[in-house]
């Protein structure tokens, strides 16, 4: 299960608090698909959520803070397409027991299930633009900020955990492993087919299907 980021900036006990703080944080998500993570300035931001300079100066005593919360409100919702995928390989690994998954009919069965859920999640991905563009900008922001750097390796355990989890109950020696390779290759295809603006359905079928081929063996039974 993905665990949310903590949020480092002030929070509001009020609702109308809480209401001009997410205005703040969307606001900042939206200037920097706009004009990039240097484009965030208190003033900048205050001016696109309609509120006083005085508030983003409150909720974030500096603009670190603020690019770091961000993160954090931008992960939170983007967990849910990542929560969906879990659900959906753990649901179809439950359906088979080690014995089944012997035969290679039903091991290959299993693979392509999963190969048409991550495809389908890649699909979706590459469609909202504007989040690969924040996706991308903070993961390079990360390189120069060290405190948003440990936002992203927390979001990025969040997400290797689960499906280390996966391969660990396919019974596999070093389950990180093929973890990471999956994850990567997800990432990479997302990266491809949002700079060309276009899925390949039929290369991504082909590429994860090859993947999961060589991750996904028949377990000892």
């Amino acid at each position: 299960m993905l665990q949310p980021l903590p949020y480092i900036g002030r929070q509001a006990s009020r609702s109308d608090g809480q209401a001009r703080r997410i205005a703040i944080l969307e606001a900042t998500l939206r200037l920097i698909v706009a004009e990039g993570v240097r484009g965030v300035r208190h003033r900048a931001v205050a001016k696109l959520a309609a509120v006083p300079l005085a508030s983003t100066t409150y909720y974030f005593g500096d603009i670190k803070e603020l690019i770091h919360d961000a993160l954090t409100f931008h992960a939170h919702k983007t967990m849910v397409a990542n929560l969906a995928l879990e659900q959906q390989s753990f649901s179809a690994l439950s359906s088979y027991s080690a014995e089944s998954l012997a035969k290679p009919e039903q091991l290959q069965a299993l693979r392509d299930m999963l190969t048409g859920f991550i495809c389908g999640h890649i699909k979706m991905q590459v469609a909202d633009r504007d989040e690969r563009i924040l996706e991308m900008a903070f993961q390079e922001e990360a390189l120069r900020n060290p405190v948003l750097a440990e936002a992203i390796i927390l979001l990025d355990e969040a997400i290797l955990v689960p499906v280390t989890q996966f391969f660990a109950r396919l019974e596999h020696g070093n389950p990180g492993v093929p973890a990471r390779q999956i994850i990567a290759l997800i990432r990479f295809l997302e990266y491809r087919y949002s700079v060309r603006q276009s899925f390949d359905g039929t290369e991504c079928e082909l590429s994860v299907r090859d993947l999961l081929n060589q991750l996904i063996v028949a377990p000892a039974v």
